[in-house]
């Protein structure tokens, strides 16, 4: 039904999701091969570049900020958002004859004008458990409403307060009940951020999630849980529908309890599992758990999962988001992803290898935006959008595959020179 008949009905129209906590910039500066980036981003944003560019560093480098806006920089907060844990001496930029860096900083902007700005540092040479905070900036509509210096009290909504240098100013903001829910709302999502690497083991069930999160895990746990509750939601049923457009071999896909009918007594897993049932088997011997399934229809199932559950996080990343997916499926995927993510107000942040996930991307639309990612002369990475002027204008003289036979061709960017 469309605005124009809602309202010819009497009905109100649908509100579009709220996307003013979303990033709309990420600053960030001396961390790994990042030396000094800032990347505007849409809703949906997928980078590409060779390994070792420094994709998966820009992931981080968000993960650790939202380590930042919960109050504290540990192994733990980095291990929960995905973050690989690593010493000062490789987390802090370093190249050639370059001074070493002192400290890292990372900046964030809301579509909402909320900015949080964080110095953090360790020793080198006596590193502490925990990431101190050396100066810290946060603002709504260009006003400063909470900040810290090295060596001094933190202010936050115009109160001083003592505060230990390891944990941030965010804590004192976060605890008022004065705070502007624009505020409030943007350090919440970006606490929440994670990047989803999910693992076939996990995904299968038979190895734990060291990583759990709701309503899936960083690494694939509590798909089937997550699948037997998307049967709940309306949004949720017409995810399971679109993935069973994809898994061809498959009639039905749903979330039951262990059978030693179909599972073998030797197979370890959880109390849930994903039961596929193959639509070219004979009856009663067609139900496939997720240790038989194909990896491909897993991931299938745990990407929808993410677009479209209710309890999927609002601002999130997924690295390798090709993982284990035939080309024309994952072109398939990414435009049904894409679609589900914009439509429930949520963003997202991809990395591929894969040239046909490119194709499976609307450039046309500013909210959905392609990065090509590589390194300088002196190991710095840069991060450059490719634009897409006219889109309709570049199928049509490309084709269908414009987009991916532009980057094979190294006419976008983001392809290693040296092969």
């Amino acid at each position: 039904m469309t605005r124009a008949s809602h309202k010819a009905n009497g009905q109100p129209a649908p509100q579009p999701p709220d996307t003013s906590a979303h990033l709309a910039s990420v600053a960030v500066k001396d961390f790994k091969s990042l030396k000094d980036v800032t990347v505007e981003l849409g809703q949906v944003n997928v980078f590409v570049g060779a390994n070792g560019a420094g994709k998966s560093c820009l992931l981080e480098a968000i993960g650790i900020l939202g380590a930042c806006a919960a109050g504290v920089v540990d192994d733990q907060a980095l291990l929960r958002r995905g973050v690989r844990p690593g010493v000062p001496e490789l987390y802090k930029s370093s190249f050639g004859k370059e001074k070493l860096a002192p400290a890292i900083s990372l900046t964030a902007t809301s579509r909402g004008n909320v900015k949080y700005r964080a110095y953090i540092t360790n020793p080198i040479r006596t590193p502490g458990p925990y990431w101190v905070f050396g100066n810290e900036l946060l603002e709504l509509d260009g006003q400063a409403i909470a900040s810290r210096g090295p060596k001094k009290n933190a202010a936050a909504l115009g109160i001083l307060a003592p505060l230990e240098n390891s944990r941030s100013v965010t804590t004192l903001v976060r605890a008022s009940q004065k705070t502007d829910a624009r505020v409030r709302t943007f350090l919440w999502w970006l606490d929440e951020f994670g990047i989803f690497a999910p693992v076939t083991p996990v995904l299968r069930g038979i190895a734990p999630d060291t990583a759990p999160r709701s309503p899936v895990g960083l690494y694939g746990g509590q798909l089937a849980e997550a699948v037997g509750q998307l049967a709940t939601q309306i949004s949720g049923k017409a995810a399971l529908e679109q993935a069973l457009s994809l898994i061809d071999w498959a009639k039905d896909v749903r979330a039951g309890e262990p059978s030693r009918s179909f599972l073998s007594p030797s197979v370890p897993t959880s109390r849930h599992v994903v039961e596929f049932h193959d639509r070219y088997m004979a009856k009663r011997r067609n139900v496939l758990s997720g240790y038989d399934a194909s990896e491909g229809a897993l991931y299938i199932l745990f990407m929808l999962v993410l677009g479209t559950h209710k309890q999927s996080p609002a601002v999130f990343a997924v690295d390798n988001f090709d993982q284990a997916l035939n080309p024309r499926t994952a072109r398939a995927l990414t435009r049904m992803f894409a679609e589900n993510v914009l439509r429930h107000g949520r963003q997202v942040l991809l990395t591929t290898h894969n040239p046909l996930v490119l194709d499976g991307l609307d450039l046309g639309d500013d909210r959905i935006r392609l990065f090509a990612v590589s390194r300088d002369d002196l190991g710095h990475t840069r991060v450059r959008r490719i634009p897409v002027h006219d889109f309709a204008a570049l199928k049509e003289k490309h084709g269908e595959h414009a987009v991916s036979r532009l980057w094979i061709e190294g006419r976008l960017g983001g392809m290693p020179d040296n092969v």
